[in-house]
This record gives structure tokens, sequence and C-alpha cells, in this order.
């Protein structure tokens, strides 16, 4: 359980308590505990009390759920402090008092109902149910929790244009007329990824939010089979805070360290701070992201000092998942700003992108995308140089397309996950030796244990 399950029910928008929510569910042949609907409320003397009372009622079904659940328990009890008998109102605020993780105050409620010797059998079938489900809950969300995960991937790789060198740090192979090299190798990456799911929990504005803190650690690395000179290798450490809330937003905050090593030796160290904010729009389907990513980038090797950076790129996106998620579709647009000791090395530009993906079968997605990224740099490299005299201005066209298929009921290979991509680049640089192509052909064997 724990993140995984704070997740879903965020980007997914809907708490799931077994199909025991107590509010109206069908699984008991319950209406709304209706048989409380004529006994609750007071002796009809007062016409007007009464109807304020159902107007209340109502307007504290509908907060609960749109999300703005502490505003319905307020609701909630404003309609108990005057009817304490009405078990239709206490029993809805207990839900309430559960999607808020307030567990104690939900069985309390619920007990309350539980002990009125007036309550039908079936009534009390549903709420026995409930707080069985909301001790199990507790259980598992009330104190800490760690949870760990190990990804693990293992392939082989086809590079039809190795000078360009690595997409994690740029261009570093290029130069006057080299000439196009293709190699075939392979890549491996481990890792470990810890989630810690604190037993805070914040209201912030209606939405009761809670805490997790993430990190992780993971060793990259590609080892071409005759151009080893451009063999890399990436260990990344990353840790930060995520907030998540029952169906509206989550955010997070990350610092990360990368040490690259390229072509058997240390190359650089990459500092980066990574924050994202995400927003549910309902049930529509559709979620906006605000995101960016501010890093340090150290190079140490002899001669590249004057590509020491800092690097600013913040972006837009958005998502949108129908047919039930088997298709998925997200855009976005991002601003992108390095200013480096050299100002040969010094840009801006912008990048634009669109993804999507379909579940074809319960276990195989394809997916397809295209970037679009436009560059300007800031001066020449040497002005008395023939082919570097002009400060570089080029546009990066990138075209993706990939399978997944996880393996079921397939022997040893049960529960791992084929992975097929393609990616093909293409730049038309001012600069003859930015001006290249390049196709890229991944295929490998994941899992998470």
């Amino acid at each position: 359980m724990g993140d995984d399950m704070l997740l879903k029910l965020a980007a997914k928008k809907k708490l799931k308590v077994l199909a025991l929510t107590l509010s109206l569910s069908s699984c008991f042949a319950l209406p709304s505990f209706s048989a409380f609907a004529e006994e609750a409320p007071p002796p009809l003397t007062d016409e007007q009390l009464r109807q304020e009372t159902e107007k209340l009622f109502r307007q504290a079904m509908e907060k609960r759920d749109s999300g703005d659940i502490y505003s319905s328990i307020e609701d909630f009890q404003t309609i108990l402090s005057n009817q304490p008998k009405l078990h239709r109102a206490r029993l809805e605020m207990a839900v309430a008092f559960y999607q808020t993780y307030r567990f104690e105050q939900a069985v309390k409620e619920a007990q309350y109902v539980l002990d009125d010797p007036e309550t039908p059998p079936n009534v009390r079938v549903a709420i026995l149910a409930f707080m069985a489900q909301v001790k199990q809950d507790s259980e598992r969300l009330g104190g800490s929790q760690h949870t760990w995960k190990f990804p693990f991937e293992a392939g082989y790789i086809y590079d039809t244009n190795v000078n360009v060198g690595p997409d994690s740090i740029a261009d570093i192979g290029l130069q006057p007329g080299a000439e196009k090299q293709s190699d075939s190798g392979y890549i491996a990456s481990v890792g470990a990824e810890h989630t810690y799911l604190t037993r805070k929990r914040y209201n912030w504005g209606s939405k009761p939010t809670s805490l997790l803190w993430q990190s992780g650690t993971n060793l990259y690395t590609r080892q071409y089979n005759d151009e080893d000179q451009y063999d890399l290798t990436v260990l990344s450490v990353r840790t930060g805070p995520t907030f998540v809330t029952t169906g509206s937003w989550r955010a997070n905050l990350s610092f990360q360290e990368d040490i690259i090593a390229w072509g058997g030796s240390k190359y650089a160290l990459f500092s980066h701070a990574m924050a994202a904010y995400t927003w549910h729009w309902g049930e529509s389907g559709l979620e906006t992201t605000i995101d960016g990513l501010l890093s340090r980038r150290d190079y140490s090797k002899e001669g590249y000092q004057g590509r020491d950076s800092v690097y600013l790129a913040p972006r837009l996106s958005a998502g949108y998942t129908f047919y039930d998620g088997k298709i998925a579709l997200q855009s976005g647009i991002q601003y992108i700003n390095e200013n480096a000791t050299d100002d040969f090395y010094s840009n801006d530009g912008f990048n634009v992108y669109v993804n999507g993906s379909w579940k074809m079968r319960e276990h195989t997605s394809i997916y397809t995308g295209y970037s679009h990224t436009e560059s300007r740099y800031d001066t020449p490299y040497d002005r008395s140089l023939p082919g570097w005299d002009e400060a570089r201005d080029e546009i990066e066209r990138r075209y993706k397309i990939g399978l997944v298929h996880t393996f079921k009921n397939f022997g040893m290979l049960s529960d791992w996950s084929l992975n097929i991509e393609t990616t093909h680049t293409t730049t038309d640089s001012n600069l003859s030796a930015y001006d290249y192509s390049r196709s890229v052909t991944t295929v490998s064997l994941t899992r998470r244990f």
C-alpha cells in the first residue's frame, strides 16, 4: 500500500472503500440509510426548519462529493447540533472523517449509530463493514510506513551516430569534420527507491493532504562495443517531499545529484532542484502541471570548464486520458536558459512536445512522441575560425515510437516488461558541426522488485 495507494487516489480522483463508503452504497441495498429519513427529523411542527435541514444536508453532501470535505463536516455538525438523532447525517459525516484520515472520529460517529437499538439490521451490517475497513486503513496509513522498490533494466542498443554524445551531456562529441560513426552495445540500470509515508496530515484549504518523503539512487551505464570513448555511466541520488490530496492536486520538490563519467573518466557533476505542481480537473481525465528544473552543471574534465553553467527550464504541460484510461495524450511547452562560463555555450530557447500512448491490450501498450527545440547561443566560438564565426542557431526535431509488453503467466519472465524503442533526431544548424541526424534503438527487459 503506502505511496502507491495515495498516488492512485489522487490521480483517479476517487476514494474506494471496498464499496463501503456508506454514501448510498448499493452493495447493501441501502437507499442512503433511508430507514432513518422518516424517523430522524424532529416532529414536523416547523416546516421551515425541516426544509432548512434538508437543504443543509444536500449542501453538505455536494461539498463532500466535490472535495470540500472540511466544509461539509462543519455543515453535518451544524445539523447534528440541532438534531443529534439524525443518523443519516451522522453516518455521512463519518465517511467525511474517513476521507480526511481522521479514523478515530469516523469510528466514533459510526459506533454512535451502531449503539442505537433502533438501527435496522441491514444498516448494522453496513456499519460493521465500514468500521472494519476504517480499522484496516488506520493500521496501514495511520502510522509511519516505509516502502522499497528496486527497478532493474538490461538490454541492447544500436546508435547510428555515437559522435553526438549522450543526451544527458549534449553534443560533447561533435567536432569540425567529424564523420558519422555507428555502433552497438548494451545498457543496464539498477536502482533503489524508498518512500516514507509520514503521520503528517495537513489541512491546506479544503483538502486533506498527506506528506510522503521519496528518495532513490540509480546507476545507469551505456557501453559500446567498439567506440568505447563514448561510453557513459551516470550515478544519481535524489530525495525530497511529496504532498498528495485525495482527488485535487499533488506537488513535489526534489533534489538530485548526477555524477557523470564519459569515456571511462569522470566528466561532470550536475546538481538539480526540481519542483512540480499538478492539478486534476474533476472527473474529466484532464490534468495540468507546472514544473521546473534548476541545475548547476560543473565539468571536471580538462578543457571543458568553459561549459560550467546554470541551467533553468520551467515548463507548462497538460495531460488527458479517455476511453477508460486506454488512451493518453500529453503536450507541453518549456522555456530553456543556460548561462555558461563561456558565452559560446550560453543559450536561450524553447521546447514544445506532444506524446501519446495507447493500451492496445491488457498488458501491451504502444507510445509515440514528437519534440521540437529551438536554441540561440550568445556568441560565436571564434570569429577568426571559418565555420565557427557565427553564433550557433539551430532547430532540433526528435521523433519517438515504442512498445511495452508485460509478461504474465510466462514462466521465469512473468512480471518482466519488454521495452522496444526507436528515437530519431535531426538538427538544422548554421554551424555544420552541429548539423546532424541520429537514430537510437533500444531493446530491454525491465522489472521493479
